[in-house]
């Protein structure tokens, strides 16, 4: 039998599992890239032909998409917090599972803060040198923000198990 250290322990092993198994797809997949683009528009003018683009990506920026990133998961996060904060079991000690759903809560929480940090950092810093989102700031990023959104959905899967035991 396994023995655990915490339930803490064990959700934030997963948790960082999680992103890691991200991370290394984001970072295999993209084999052979350099660097990435935000913004259409820059694609488009650098691609030479390789893909075919819609007429509105020759104008078209990144910042109408951060804003739909950043406000998405500031709901995952005000709803986590929320959670967390205020569900659960009305018993002093509460369920493990319950423990477990509010620990991956938490971990949403923190990579979702991450997401938004570093996104809008890596755009700051794009807008400055189109060649500065690498192909590990892509995997950073792009894992961040799916880490969270995973972390959110075992989340209260862990929960909705606890509340039917």
């Amino acid at each position: 039998m396994i023995k655990f250290l915490s339930p803490f322990s064990d959700v934030t092993f997963v948790a960082l599992s999680i992103f890691a198994i991200i991370w290394a797809s984001f970072w295999h997949s993209h084999k052979g890239s350099s660097y990435f683009y935000f913004d259409p528009q820059d694609c488009a003018k650098n691609d030479h032909g390789k893909r075919k683009f819609p007429i509105a990506a020759a104008t078209a920026t990144f910042e109408p998409m951060l804003k739909h990133y950043i406000g998405v998961t500031q709901l995952l996060v005000t709803v986590a917090a929320a959670s967390i904060a205020f569900g659960g079991d009305r018993i002093p000690k509460p369920a493990l599972l319950i423990v477990i759903a509010k620990s991956l809560l938490a971990w949403s929480i923190f990579y979702g803060v991450l997401f938004c940090a570093f996104v809008l950092y890596r755009y700051d810093e794009y807008t400055q040198d189109v060649t500065s989102y690498t192909k590990w700031w892509y995997s950073t990023v792009e894992s961040l923000g799916f880490s969270t959104l995973a972390c959110f959905v075992l989340g209260y899967l862990a929960w909705g198990w606890g509340l039917a035991q």
